[in-house]
């Protein structure tokens, strides 16, 4: 089955259909590896047309790791974000290419050669790896029955479990990188909530560090957005998201149409 392109178009850069509510969301009949296919090559051309700010280039990224179920490499995020040439190759304005840094590339074409070798040299390959591990699992059922003209899709690869973890994460993120905590008591709710969305995958004594009067992380999350705070974001929280995405794509496996309901209290 082919893709068409009503469904690719559905959404932005960052995987729009995760911020919709349960009751907005269509059903979609697509199956999970074509839906993964389908969000995968949205992504790739998202890359292509460039992106208007640097907190779109973050939600981007997270959004790649999703479709790839966390096999990106565990610092490309960090790497990419740290390198002002890089990321100015990744604005689609030249002016908001120089603006990053004055040595971006003026013309199209180089940064398009930039963008399409990130896209052979981190995306295709954790595309791949994606694939094969979920190829099996989700290559049999889909988000509802039947598979015909789909144009939306309602879990990332047929996993209700995978895609509640990725739009917790990716609500999270969107919302750190616009409007991130300036009090202890907020700060210290988004380091719990980072826990949560990322199942214990981030180091020990993360609290500990984050609510550090003296520390980077304080400093960068009370102050409020920032280049420092992106970093921050990319080099630890990134990390940590991509393995819990990983571990769920590895480990989980359940059918979408039971996997939803809701867990009744047992007896006793």
């Amino acid at each position: 089955m082919r893709m068409t392109d009503p469904m690719a178009a559905d959404g932005h850069h960052a995987l729009k259909w995760l911020a919709s509510d349960d009751g907005s969301v269509d059903r979609s009949f697509a199956a999970g590896l074509d839906s993964l296919r389908a969000q995968q090559r949205h992504l790739q051309q998202s890359l292509r047309d460039g992106f208007q700010s640097r907190t779109e280039v973050l939600e981007w990224c997270h959004a790649v790791d999703v479709v790839s179920g966390g096999q990106t490499p565990e610092t490309w995020h960090e790497e990419l974000v740290q390198d002002r040439w890089e990321v100015a190759c990744l604005m689609a304005d030249a002016d908001d290419r120089v603006a990053i840094c004055d040595q971006a590339p003026s013309d199209d074409e180089t940064a398009d050669a930039f963008r399409r070798r990130l896209i052979r040299k981190v995306l295709l390959p954790a595309f791949q790896d994606a694939t094969e591990l979920l190829r099996e699992r989700v290559g049999e059922f889909s988000d509802e029955e039947g598979v015909k003209d789909a144009e939306r899709i309602q879990y990332v690869a047929g996993r209700p479990r995978l895609h509640q973890r990725a739009v917790e994460q990716h609500g999270m993120l969107r919302w750190t990188l616009r409007d991130p905590p300036r009090v202890e008591s907020e700060v210290m709710a988004w380091a719990e909530d980072i826990i949560h969305m990322t199942e214990g995958h981030v180091r020990s004594g993360f609290i500990e560090d984050v609510l550090d009067r003296h520390g980077d992380w304080w400093h960068s999350l009370t102050r409020g957005p920032s280049v420092r705070l992106e970093w921050l974001l990319a080099s630890e929280i990134f990390p940590a998201m991509n393995s819990s995405l990983s571990e769920l794509v590895t480990n989980s496996n359940e059918l979408a149409d039971v996997a939803g309901r809701a867990k009744e209290v047992p007896p006793g």
